[in-house]
């Protein structure tokens, strides 16, 4: 550290120093996220989630309609697994999960 040699330096370094201070005493601190919103952002992933899930099964079978490839052994097990129904219910339940808002 430099020798001050005047007053008018030695003011000026201190004046320097006390706004450094001040400027990192009032730097912005991270806030937490409460538990609502991190159950409500549990709930919009999972909801997501389950709509494309839905989306990808009801695009299965339709390929699986036009390509007539054989997935499940039974005709109706494969429509009620793989089928549009079931697609439907993925993709609504999913709709409720991801529309759910915070309750006080």
């Amino acid at each position: 550290m430099p020798k001050v040699k005047t007053n008018r330096e030695r003011r000026e370094r201190q004046r320097a120093t006390a706004g450094n201070l001040h400027r990192e005493s009032k730097k912005p601190t991270k806030t937490a996220y409460t538990d609502a919103y991190r159950k409500l952002r549990r709930y919009r992933i999972a909801g997501t989630t389950l709509m494309v899930l839905g989306v990808l099964m009801a695009l299965a079978h339709v390929y699986e309609h036009l390509a007539d490839v054989a997935v499940l052994p039974s005709f109706g097990l494969r429509d009620l697994l793989i089928g549009f129904p079931m697609a439907g219910v993925l993709f609504v339940i999913g709709l409720v999960l991801a529309g759910r808002q915070i309750t006080k």
